[in-house]
This record gives C-alpha cells, sequence and structure tokens, in this order.
C-alpha cells in the first residue's frame, strides 16, 4: 500500500472548521495502530485532557485531505511524532458511544447514528522525532498488547482497531 505525503507543520491544526462527516452525521476519524518494528509493542499517546490516559493517534478527517490515510499519517506526526507509512487498512469502526444528539430520519422513525467513524491504519514507524507539534503537551510511550488493553478498557473502538491489527498478543 503507497503512503500518502503529507507536509509536516509543527503547529498542530485545531478546531472543526474542516471536518468531514458522513451522510447519518457521523463524524469521520482518521487513525494509527503504530507497532514496532517486531510487532510486539504499539505506540500510544497521552490524551490532551488527562496525561495519565493513553490513546492511539487520531484525529479528524478533513476536506483538504483526499483520503483517510492522508489524515491518519498527519494524526500520527502531530500527536505522535512519528513519520512512518501505512503498511495496511484495518478498516471502519463506529464509535461505540451514544450521540450527542439524535437525528430523525426522513421517514419520521429515528435512527441513532454513531458519534464517529473511524478509519484506522497499521503504520510501521521509520522515525521518532524528538520534537512534534504537540509534544508540550502529551506523552508518548510504547506497550504490549496487554498493557495496551488496559489502558484501551474505556474505548471499545480502539481495542476494536488494536486487535485488528498484527501486535503479537502474548
Amino acid at each position: 500500500m503507497s503512503t500518502p505525503t503529507i507536509a509536516r507543520s509543527m503547529v498542530a491544526r485545531e478546531g472543526r472548521e474542516m471536518q468531514r462527516y458522513a451522510p447519518s452525521g457521523a463524524r469521520l476519524v482518521a487513525g494509527v495502530v503504530a507497532l514496532s518494528p517486531d510487532k510486539t509493542k504499539v505506540l500510544l499517546v497521552s490524551s490532551t485532557a488527562r496525561q495519565d490516559k493513553f490513546v492511539l493517534p487520531k484525529g479528524g478527517f478533513e476536506t483538504d485531505e483526499p483520503m483517510p490515510e492522508d489524515a491518519a499519517m498527519r494524526e500520527a506526526w502531530e500527536e505522535g511524532g512519528i513519520i512512518g507509512r501505512i503498511s495496511r487498512p484495518l478498516g471502519v469502526i463506529d464509535d461505540p458511544r451514544p450521540p450527542k444528539v439524535f437525528v430523525a430520519d426522513v421517514a419520521g422513525g429515528g435512527i441513532v447514528p454513531p458519534r464517529a467513524e473511524y478509519y484506522f491504519f497499521e503504520m510501521e514507524i521509520e522515525k521518532e522525532l524528538d520534537k512534534w507539534p504537540e509534544s508540550e503537551r502529551r506523552i508518548r510511550k510504547w506497550a504490549t498488547y496487554k498493557e495496551a488493553m488496559s489502558g484501551l478498557v474505556n474505548r471499545p473502538e480502539l481495542i476494536e482497531a488494536l486487535n485488528r491489527s498484527s501486535i503479537i498478543k502474548s
């Protein structure tokens, strides 16, 4: 699979002015499961809200990005300071949390779209830099499968992405 070329700014994007949404109203999010070369560890980044809570690098798929892979690579750079290549898609995962707003369908019944649709990709890291756009507000750490599973316990969509990856689960 070819890796998108992204411009690497030292300023992280903020806001949702350019955010893409699915026809259902779900926010489109792209992220990476970045594995160590031996596939025994995954790179996690701290949440901006709580530095003791870790997640996979991910964020909004924006209107100026042709493909979700472009957004995933940008987010890997902005949040984790990593550069690499997409090795394979991990598919789309719906956010299992209830939506913030109820949306009625045209027939007058009710549909409840997911809050987000996550497009995840497995990534092979080529460079891990010391300074990156969010290095002042995020911590990154390498975790085994077991460590990552216990840290992501309240984020089933992130656990699903990790389980779809080729991380060694022992």
